[in-house]
Protein backbone atom coordinates (compact mmCIF):
# COMPACT_ATOMS: atom_id res chain seq x y z
CA UNK A 1 0.00 0.00 0.00
CA UNK A 2 2.85 2.35 0.68
CA UNK A 3 4.55 1.57 -2.54
CA UNK A 4 0.85 2.48 -4.39
CA UNK A 5 0.54 5.79 -2.53
CA UNK A 6 3.97 7.14 -4.12
CA UNK A 7 2.09 7.30 -7.37
CA UNK A 8 -0.30 9.84 -6.05
CA UNK A 9 -0.55 12.37 -8.12
CA UNK A 10 -3.94 14.62 -6.58
CA UNK A 11 -1.88 15.00 -3.10
CA UNK A 12 -4.25 15.63 -0.22
CA UNK A 13 -3.50 19.25 1.43
CA UNK A 14 -4.62 18.85 4.70
CA UNK A 15 -7.79 20.80 5.69
CA UNK A 16 -6.23 22.96 8.59
CA UNK A 17 -4.17 24.52 6.12
CA UNK A 18 -7.34 25.30 3.98
CA UNK A 19 -8.83 28.67 4.14
CA UNK A 20 -12.26 29.73 1.96
CA UNK A 21 -12.40 33.27 1.00
CA UNK A 22 -15.62 35.31 -0.12
CA UNK A 23 -13.03 35.66 -3.10
CA UNK A 24 -12.34 32.29 -3.60
CA UNK A 25 -16.45 31.57 -3.38
CA UNK A 26 -16.66 34.65 -6.42
CA UNK A 27 -14.28 33.35 -8.36
CA UNK A 28 -15.79 29.39 -8.09
CA UNK A 29 -19.07 30.29 -8.71
CA UNK A 30 -18.20 32.03 -12.09
CA UNK A 31 -15.89 29.27 -12.82
CA UNK A 32 -18.70 26.60 -12.25
CA UNK A 33 -21.36 28.35 -14.78
CA UNK A 34 -18.63 28.84 -17.11
CA UNK A 35 -18.13 24.81 -17.00
CA UNK A 36 -21.86 24.01 -17.43
CA UNK A 37 -22.04 26.33 -19.94
CA UNK A 38 -19.30 25.04 -22.28
CA UNK A 39 -20.25 21.66 -21.26
CA UNK A 40 -23.87 22.30 -22.73
CA UNK A 41 -22.25 23.96 -25.72
CA UNK A 42 -20.13 20.92 -26.39
CA UNK A 43 -23.22 18.24 -26.13
CA UNK A 44 -25.22 19.85 -28.49
CA UNK A 45 -22.27 20.04 -30.79
CA UNK A 46 -22.20 16.47 -30.30
CA UNK A 47 -25.52 15.71 -30.46
CA UNK A 48 -26.66 18.02 -33.70
CA UNK A 49 -23.67 16.61 -35.84
CA UNK A 50 -21.89 18.88 -38.50
CA UNK A 51 -22.26 19.04 -42.14
CA UNK A 52 -19.49 17.64 -44.83
CA UNK A 53 -19.86 18.51 -48.02
CA UNK A 54 -18.65 16.49 -51.11
CA UNK A 55 -18.71 17.15 -54.90
CA UNK A 56 -18.63 14.14 -56.99
CA UNK A 57 -19.63 13.03 -60.13
CA UNK A 58 -23.29 12.66 -61.41
CA UNK A 59 -24.52 8.97 -60.15
CA UNK A 60 -28.30 9.26 -60.91
CA UNK A 61 -28.99 7.24 -63.94
CA UNK A 62 -32.68 9.13 -64.14
CA UNK A 63 -33.41 10.05 -67.36
CA UNK A 64 -36.61 12.63 -66.79
CA UNK A 65 -36.48 15.54 -64.03
CA UNK A 66 -39.89 17.62 -62.57
CA UNK A 67 -39.79 21.29 -63.13
CA UNK A 68 -42.02 23.15 -61.13
CA UNK A 69 -43.09 26.91 -62.01
CA UNK A 70 -45.30 29.48 -60.54
CA UNK A 71 -45.60 32.78 -62.65
CA UNK A 72 -47.51 35.90 -62.94
CA UNK A 73 -47.66 37.74 -66.34
CA UNK A 74 -49.43 41.48 -65.02
CA UNK A 75 -50.15 42.40 -68.75
CA UNK A 76 -50.68 39.39 -70.68
CA UNK A 77 -54.17 37.81 -71.51
CA UNK A 78 -54.20 34.09 -70.76
CA UNK A 79 -55.64 33.77 -74.12
CA UNK A 80 -53.34 32.99 -76.09
CA UNK A 81 -50.43 31.66 -73.81
CA UNK A 82 -47.99 29.10 -74.64
CA UNK A 83 -45.82 26.71 -72.73
CA UNK A 84 -43.26 25.15 -74.71
CA UNK A 85 -40.46 23.16 -74.08
CA UNK A 86 -37.49 22.29 -76.69
CA UNK A 87 -33.79 20.47 -75.90
CA UNK A 88 -31.15 19.16 -76.79
CA UNK A 89 -32.43 15.68 -77.68
CA UNK A 90 -34.85 17.45 -79.95
CA UNK A 91 -37.77 17.71 -78.39
CA UNK A 92 -40.15 20.57 -79.12
CA UNK A 93 -43.10 20.70 -77.86
CA UNK A 94 -45.54 23.67 -78.06
CA UNK A 95 -48.65 24.81 -76.18
CA UNK A 96 -48.81 22.45 -73.28
CA UNK A 97 -51.73 22.44 -71.81
CA UNK A 98 -51.31 19.24 -69.49
CA UNK A 99 -50.73 19.97 -65.77
CA UNK A 100 -50.43 23.82 -66.65
CA UNK A 101 -53.53 26.02 -65.39
CA UNK A 102 -53.70 29.71 -66.47
CA UNK A 103 -55.74 31.99 -64.67
CA UNK A 104 -57.10 35.50 -65.47
CA UNK A 105 -56.01 37.82 -63.04
CA UNK A 106 -57.74 42.20 -62.71
CA UNK A 107 -55.45 44.65 -62.69
CA UNK A 108 -54.85 44.89 -59.33
CA UNK A 109 -53.48 40.85 -59.57
CA UNK A 110 -56.82 39.15 -57.65
CA UNK A 111 -58.05 36.04 -59.56
CA UNK A 112 -60.66 36.12 -62.06
CA UNK A 113 -63.02 32.97 -62.94
CA UNK A 114 -62.02 31.06 -66.49
CA UNK A 115 -65.51 31.90 -68.79
CA UNK A 116 -66.69 29.11 -70.27
CA UNK A 117 -66.53 28.99 -74.57
CA UNK A 118 -68.18 25.82 -74.63
CA UNK A 119 -71.22 27.41 -76.05
CA UNK A 120 -68.53 28.96 -79.16
CA UNK A 121 -68.95 25.36 -80.87
CA UNK A 122 -69.35 25.00 -84.15
CA UNK A 123 -72.89 25.89 -85.66
CA UNK A 124 -75.41 23.06 -86.90
CA UNK A 125 -75.23 23.07 -90.56
CA UNK A 126 -77.20 24.84 -92.88
CA UNK A 127 -78.47 27.23 -89.54
CA UNK A 128 -77.90 29.78 -92.87
CA UNK A 129 -79.16 28.25 -96.10
CA UNK A 130 -76.94 28.36 -99.42
CA UNK A 131 -79.45 31.07 -100.71
CA UNK A 132 -79.20 33.06 -98.20
CA UNK A 133 -75.14 33.08 -98.04
CA UNK A 134 -75.29 33.70 -101.87
CA UNK A 135 -77.65 36.62 -101.55
CA UNK A 136 -75.29 37.81 -99.10
CA UNK A 137 -72.27 37.68 -101.22
CA UNK A 138 -74.00 39.37 -104.24
CA UNK A 139 -74.47 42.12 -101.73
CA UNK A 140 -71.18 42.96 -100.06
CA UNK A 141 -68.99 42.67 -103.64
CA UNK A 142 -70.98 45.28 -104.98
CA UNK A 143 -69.08 48.62 -105.15
CA UNK A 144 -71.16 50.66 -103.72
CA UNK A 145 -71.42 48.52 -100.36
CA UNK A 146 -70.26 50.59 -97.32
CA UNK A 147 -69.84 48.15 -94.09
CA UNK A 148 -70.23 50.24 -90.59
CA UNK A 149 -66.56 50.97 -89.71
CA UNK A 150 -66.32 52.51 -86.36
CA UNK A 151 -63.87 54.82 -85.21
CA UNK A 152 -62.58 56.35 -81.80
CA UNK A 153 -64.81 58.92 -82.30
CA UNK A 154 -67.44 56.91 -83.11
CA UNK A 155 -67.44 54.30 -80.96
CA UNK A 156 -68.82 55.02 -77.33
CA UNK A 157 -71.84 56.22 -79.28
CA UNK A 158 -72.65 53.41 -81.47
CA UNK A 159 -72.54 50.39 -78.64
CA UNK A 160 -73.99 52.85 -76.17
CA UNK A 161 -77.15 53.39 -78.55
CA UNK A 162 -77.80 49.74 -79.67
CA UNK A 163 -79.00 46.88 -77.51
CA UNK A 164 -76.80 44.14 -79.23
CA UNK A 165 -73.08 44.92 -81.27
CA UNK A 166 -71.02 41.99 -82.32
CA UNK A 167 -67.59 44.22 -83.49
CA UNK A 168 -64.37 42.48 -85.22
CA UNK A 169 -60.91 44.13 -84.44
CA UNK A 170 -58.84 44.30 -87.33
CA UNK A 171 -55.67 45.63 -89.04
CA UNK A 172 -55.37 45.38 -92.89
CA UNK A 173 -51.94 44.03 -92.88
CA UNK A 174 -53.33 40.84 -90.82
CA UNK A 175 -53.31 37.74 -92.95
CA UNK A 176 -56.08 36.29 -90.74
CA UNK A 177 -58.19 39.87 -91.16
CA UNK A 178 -58.12 39.12 -94.63
CA UNK A 179 -59.65 35.77 -94.91
CA UNK A 180 -62.20 36.92 -92.60
CA UNK A 181 -63.46 39.90 -94.33
CA UNK A 182 -65.81 39.31 -96.61
CA UNK A 183 -66.97 36.36 -94.35
CA UNK A 184 -67.90 39.09 -91.62
CA UNK A 185 -69.72 41.34 -94.21
CA UNK A 186 -71.72 38.31 -95.68
CA UNK A 187 -72.71 37.45 -92.18
CA UNK A 188 -73.60 41.46 -91.53
CA UNK A 189 -75.96 41.33 -94.25
CA UNK A 190 -77.62 37.55 -93.60
CA UNK A 191 -78.74 38.80 -90.20
CA UNK A 192 -79.82 42.72 -91.31
CA UNK A 193 -81.92 40.23 -93.82
CA UNK A 194 -83.39 38.57 -91.65
CA UNK A 195 -84.54 40.87 -89.42
CA UNK A 196 -82.23 40.19 -86.25
CA UNK A 197 -81.34 42.94 -83.24
CA UNK A 198 -77.64 42.78 -83.70
CA UNK A 199 -75.25 44.81 -85.81
CA UNK A 200 -71.85 43.23 -87.16
CA UNK A 201 -69.51 46.62 -87.01
CA UNK A 202 -65.91 46.52 -87.91
CA UNK A 203 -62.83 48.41 -86.31
CA UNK A 204 -59.94 48.84 -88.52
CA UNK A 205 -56.61 48.80 -85.92
CA UNK A 206 -54.60 50.12 -88.56
CA UNK A 207 -55.58 53.55 -88.02
CA UNK A 208 -57.66 53.52 -84.73
CA UNK A 209 -54.28 52.30 -82.91
CA UNK A 210 -55.29 53.80 -79.90
CA UNK A 211 -58.60 52.77 -79.92
CA UNK A 212 -57.65 48.93 -80.11
CA UNK A 213 -54.96 49.39 -77.56
CA UNK A 214 -57.62 50.73 -75.14
CA UNK A 215 -59.65 47.69 -75.89
CA UNK A 216 -56.71 45.45 -75.51
CA UNK A 217 -56.58 44.21 -78.59
CA UNK A 218 -53.41 42.20 -78.86
CA UNK A 219 -54.50 38.97 -81.34
CA UNK A 220 -55.84 40.34 -84.68
CA UNK A 221 -59.03 39.46 -85.04
CA UNK A 222 -60.54 39.61 -82.02
CA UNK A 223 -63.89 39.69 -82.31
CA UNK A 224 -66.18 40.81 -78.97
CA UNK A 225 -70.05 41.28 -77.92
CA UNK A 226 -71.76 44.49 -76.43
CA UNK A 227 -75.15 44.57 -74.61
CA UNK A 228 -76.10 48.13 -74.49
CA UNK A 229 -72.91 49.68 -74.32
CA UNK A 230 -71.32 46.79 -71.65
CA UNK A 231 -68.72 43.84 -73.09
CA UNK A 232 -69.91 40.56 -72.63
CA UNK A 233 -66.81 38.55 -71.79
CA UNK A 234 -65.07 36.28 -73.26
CA UNK A 235 -63.96 37.35 -76.69
CA UNK A 236 -65.47 35.05 -79.86
CA UNK A 237 -63.31 32.13 -80.35
CA UNK A 238 -65.23 29.94 -82.54
CA UNK A 239 -65.12 29.00 -85.79
CA UNK A 240 -65.33 31.89 -88.64
CA UNK A 241 -67.62 31.10 -90.98
CA UNK A 242 -71.08 33.06 -92.07
CA UNK A 243 -73.14 29.97 -90.61
CA UNK A 244 -71.53 29.70 -87.04
CA UNK A 245 -71.05 33.87 -87.08
CA UNK A 246 -75.10 34.08 -87.59
CA UNK A 247 -75.92 31.31 -85.16
CA UNK A 248 -73.26 33.06 -82.19
CA UNK A 249 -74.95 36.61 -83.23
CA UNK A 250 -78.75 35.58 -82.86
CA UNK A 251 -77.98 33.27 -79.59
CA UNK A 252 -75.65 36.42 -78.35
CA UNK A 253 -78.09 36.06 -75.07
CA UNK A 254 -76.84 33.04 -74.31
CA UNK A 255 -73.00 34.58 -73.59
CA UNK A 256 -74.36 37.39 -71.45
CA UNK A 257 -76.50 34.70 -69.39
CA UNK A 258 -73.25 32.55 -68.94
CA UNK A 259 -71.13 35.67 -67.81
CA UNK A 260 -73.76 36.52 -65.03
CA UNK A 261 -74.02 32.79 -64.23
CA UNK A 262 -69.82 33.00 -63.44
CA UNK A 263 -70.54 36.50 -61.94
CA UNK A 264 -68.28 38.20 -63.94
CA UNK A 265 -71.11 40.31 -66.23
CA UNK A 266 -68.73 43.88 -67.70
CA UNK A 267 -70.44 46.81 -66.58
CA UNK A 268 -68.02 48.56 -68.73
CA UNK A 269 -66.49 48.52 -72.19
CA UNK A 270 -63.02 46.99 -71.47
CA UNK A 271 -62.31 43.43 -69.78
CA UNK A 272 -61.54 42.91 -66.44
CA UNK A 273 -58.68 40.73 -66.81
CA UNK A 274 -55.23 41.93 -67.88
CA UNK A 275 -52.89 39.72 -66.74
CA UNK A 276 -52.24 35.72 -66.20
CA UNK A 277 -50.97 33.33 -63.34
CA UNK A 278 -49.15 30.61 -65.34
CA UNK A 279 -47.93 28.02 -63.11
CA UNK A 280 -48.09 23.62 -63.42
CA UNK A 281 -45.21 21.04 -63.73
CA UNK A 282 -43.56 19.86 -66.51
CA UNK A 283 -41.69 16.67 -67.19
CA UNK A 284 -38.64 16.90 -69.00
CA UNK A 285 -35.29 15.26 -69.67
CA UNK A 286 -31.74 15.43 -67.78
CA UNK A 287 -30.54 17.53 -70.53
CA UNK A 288 -29.98 21.34 -71.51
CA UNK A 289 -33.14 22.83 -73.06
CA UNK A 290 -35.63 25.88 -72.54
CA UNK A 291 -38.78 26.39 -71.42
CA UNK A 292 -40.33 29.15 -72.95
CA UNK A 293 -43.58 31.50 -72.36
CA UNK A 294 -44.78 33.31 -75.51
CA UNK A 295 -48.11 34.12 -77.58
CA UNK A 296 -48.76 31.48 -80.18
CA UNK A 297 -52.16 31.05 -82.30
CA UNK A 298 -53.00 28.99 -85.28
CA UNK A 299 -55.84 31.60 -86.56
CA UNK A 300 -54.17 34.99 -84.93
CA UNK A 301 -51.65 37.67 -86.17
CA UNK A 302 -50.49 39.55 -82.78
CA UNK A 303 -49.52 43.07 -82.62
CA UNK A 304 -45.83 43.38 -81.71
CA UNK A 305 -46.30 46.81 -79.85
CA UNK A 306 -49.00 45.27 -77.72
CA UNK A 307 -47.39 42.34 -76.35
CA UNK A 308 -45.74 42.91 -72.78
CA UNK A 309 -43.84 39.96 -70.83
CA UNK A 310 -43.38 41.55 -67.98
CA UNK A 311 -43.56 38.94 -65.41
CA UNK A 312 -42.89 37.79 -61.41
CA UNK A 313 -41.70 34.40 -60.80
CA UNK A 314 -43.04 33.35 -57.79
CA UNK A 315 -41.28 29.85 -58.05
CA UNK A 316 -39.26 27.86 -60.06
CA UNK A 317 -37.53 24.54 -59.08
CA UNK A 318 -36.53 20.99 -60.38
CA UNK A 319 -37.15 18.02 -58.43
CA UNK A 320 -36.62 14.73 -59.16
CA UNK A 321 -39.57 12.43 -60.61
CA UNK A 322 -42.02 11.50 -57.58
CA UNK A 323 -43.10 8.12 -57.40
CA UNK A 324 -47.09 9.13 -56.59
CA UNK A 325 -49.43 12.40 -56.63
CA UNK A 326 -49.24 12.43 -53.04
CA UNK A 327 -45.19 13.00 -52.82
CA UNK A 328 -45.98 15.21 -55.50
CA UNK A 329 -47.96 17.41 -53.65
CA UNK A 330 -46.07 17.11 -50.46
CA UNK A 331 -42.93 18.77 -52.21
CA UNK A 332 -45.32 21.14 -53.80
CA UNK A 333 -46.76 22.22 -50.43
CA UNK A 334 -43.64 21.83 -48.45
CA UNK A 335 -41.82 25.57 -47.69
CA UNK A 336 -38.90 24.54 -46.42
CA UNK A 337 -38.24 22.41 -49.71
CA UNK A 338 -39.23 24.96 -52.00
CA UNK A 339 -37.08 27.41 -50.33
CA UNK A 340 -33.88 25.60 -50.76
CA UNK A 341 -34.63 24.36 -54.42
CA UNK A 342 -36.03 28.36 -55.47
CA UNK A 343 -34.50 31.21 -55.26
CA UNK A 344 -36.19 33.60 -57.31
CA UNK A 345 -38.54 35.05 -54.03
CA UNK A 346 -40.89 36.94 -56.06
CA UNK A 347 -38.33 39.15 -58.38
CA UNK A 348 -39.91 41.16 -60.76
CA UNK A 349 -38.43 41.74 -64.46
CA UNK A 350 -40.28 44.71 -66.39
CA UNK A 351 -40.67 45.49 -70.05
CA UNK A 352 -39.59 49.09 -70.18
CA UNK A 353 -39.58 49.22 -74.27
CA UNK A 354 -41.48 47.62 -76.86
CA UNK A 355 -40.28 43.98 -78.10
CA UNK A 356 -38.90 43.01 -75.33
CA UNK A 357 -37.66 39.65 -74.78
CA UNK A 358 -36.40 38.07 -71.59
CA UNK A 359 -33.70 35.14 -70.84
CA UNK A 360 -32.80 33.41 -67.67
CA UNK A 361 -29.99 31.13 -67.40
CA UNK A 362 -30.40 28.56 -64.89
CA UNK A 363 -27.34 26.19 -64.15
CA UNK A 364 -28.73 23.48 -62.09
CA UNK A 365 -26.40 21.34 -59.87
CA UNK A 366 -28.10 18.03 -58.12
CA UNK A 367 -28.13 17.91 -54.58
CA UNK A 368 -27.65 15.04 -52.32
CA UNK A 369 -28.84 15.56 -48.39
CA UNK A 370 -28.09 12.78 -45.82
CA UNK A 371 -29.43 13.31 -42.51
CA UNK A 372 -28.41 12.07 -39.08
CA UNK A 373 -30.44 9.64 -37.61
CA UNK A 374 -33.60 7.73 -39.34
CA UNK A 375 -34.28 10.88 -41.66
CA UNK A 376 -34.85 9.60 -45.42
CA UNK A 377 -31.88 11.04 -47.50
CA UNK A 378 -33.41 13.97 -50.13
CA UNK A 379 -32.33 14.47 -53.53
CA UNK A 380 -32.99 18.10 -54.31
CA UNK A 381 -31.90 20.22 -57.44
CA UNK A 382 -30.33 24.05 -57.00
CA UNK A 383 -29.89 26.18 -59.48
CA UNK A 384 -28.01 29.63 -59.90
CA UNK A 385 -30.06 32.24 -61.64
CA UNK A 386 -28.31 34.89 -64.41
CA UNK A 387 -31.04 37.13 -66.49
CA UNK A 388 -30.72 39.07 -69.70
CA UNK A 389 -33.64 41.22 -71.13
CA UNK A 390 -33.10 42.95 -74.95
CA UNK A 391 -35.04 44.73 -77.62
CA UNK A 392 -35.80 42.25 -80.06
CA UNK A 393 -37.47 42.15 -83.96
CA UNK A 394 -39.08 38.42 -82.57
CA UNK A 395 -42.14 38.85 -80.74
CA UNK A 396 -41.58 39.76 -77.17
CA UNK A 397 -41.25 36.16 -74.96
CA UNK A 398 -39.60 34.94 -71.75
CA UNK A 399 -37.68 32.03 -72.23
CA UNK A 400 -35.59 29.81 -69.15
CA UNK A 401 -32.51 27.83 -70.57
CA UNK A 402 -31.43 24.95 -67.98
CA UNK A 403 -28.59 23.02 -67.91
CA UNK A 404 -27.84 20.31 -65.93
CA UNK A 405 -23.92 19.95 -64.45
CA UNK A 406 -22.14 16.71 -64.37
CA UNK A 407 -21.43 17.00 -60.98
CA UNK A 408 -23.19 16.31 -57.74
CA UNK A 409 -23.24 18.17 -54.41
CA UNK A 410 -23.18 15.70 -51.33
CA UNK A 411 -24.05 16.95 -47.84
CA UNK A 412 -23.82 14.66 -45.15
CA UNK A 413 -24.57 15.17 -41.69
CA UNK A 414 -21.93 13.22 -39.46
CA UNK A 415 -21.23 13.07 -35.73
CA UNK A 416 -18.13 13.28 -34.08
CA UNK A 417 -16.49 10.16 -32.30
CA UNK A 418 -17.55 9.67 -28.82
CA UNK A 419 -14.18 9.62 -27.69
CA UNK A 420 -13.70 13.21 -29.34
CA UNK A 421 -16.42 14.65 -27.74
CA UNK A 422 -14.96 13.24 -24.09
CA UNK A 423 -11.76 14.55 -24.69
CA UNK A 424 -13.34 17.82 -25.78
CA UNK A 425 -15.75 17.91 -22.50
CA UNK A 426 -12.57 17.16 -20.26
CA UNK A 427 -10.04 19.92 -22.12
CA UNK A 428 -13.00 22.25 -21.44
CA UNK A 429 -13.39 21.32 -17.97
CA UNK A 430 -9.97 20.77 -16.92
CA UNK A 431 -8.87 24.02 -19.09
CA UNK A 432 -11.36 26.22 -17.06
CA UNK A 433 -10.99 24.78 -13.37
CA UNK A 434 -6.98 25.58 -14.00
CA UNK A 435 -7.43 28.98 -15.53
CA UNK A 436 -10.32 30.35 -12.88
CA UNK A 437 -7.33 28.52 -10.32
CA UNK A 438 -4.58 31.08 -11.62
CA UNK A 439 -6.83 33.80 -11.36
CA UNK A 440 -7.76 32.85 -7.64
CA UNK A 441 -4.10 32.93 -6.56
CA UNK A 442 -3.28 35.94 -8.16
CA UNK A 443 -6.65 37.48 -6.56
CA UNK A 444 -5.46 36.30 -3.42
CA UNK A 445 -1.87 37.55 -3.76
CA UNK A 446 -3.41 41.04 -4.72
CA UNK A 447 -5.68 40.63 -1.47
CA UNK A 448 -2.29 39.64 0.70
CA UNK A 449 -0.01 42.17 -0.32
CA UNK A 450 -2.99 44.82 0.19
CA UNK A 451 -3.10 43.84 3.52
CA UNK A 452 0.53 44.18 4.31
CA UNK A 453 0.37 47.43 2.71
CA UNK A 454 3.19 46.67 -0.06
CA UNK A 455 0.16 47.48 -3.30
CA UNK A 456 2.42 50.98 -2.98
Amino acid sequence: MQTLKQFDFYKKIPSDFRVQTLGGGTISMIAAVFMALLFTLELWSFISGYESTTIIVDQDSATSIWVNFNTTLPSTHCDHISVDVEDMLGTNVMDIQKNVEKIPLDEDGNELPDLDHSHHHAAPDGHVSEQENLVANEIVTKDDYEPVVLSADTFTKYVDSHEWVFIYFGASWCHWCQKLDPIWKAAGEVLKNRGAAITLPKVECTKDTALCQEHQVHALPTIQLFHNGHLVPPNYRGPRTVNDLVHFAENAAVSKKKAEDAKVANQGKKRNDVGCSVSGHLLVHRVPGSIQFSVKSGEHNFNREHINFTHVVHHFSFNSVPESWEEMLAVMEDDSHRALVSKWYGRVFNSPKDHVVHEHYLKVVQTQVKPLGLSSEKQMYEHTISSHSYVSEQLAHVRFHYDLSPMQVVKEWKRRPFYEFITNLLALIGGTFTVMGIVNEAYNGVVAKARMGKLG
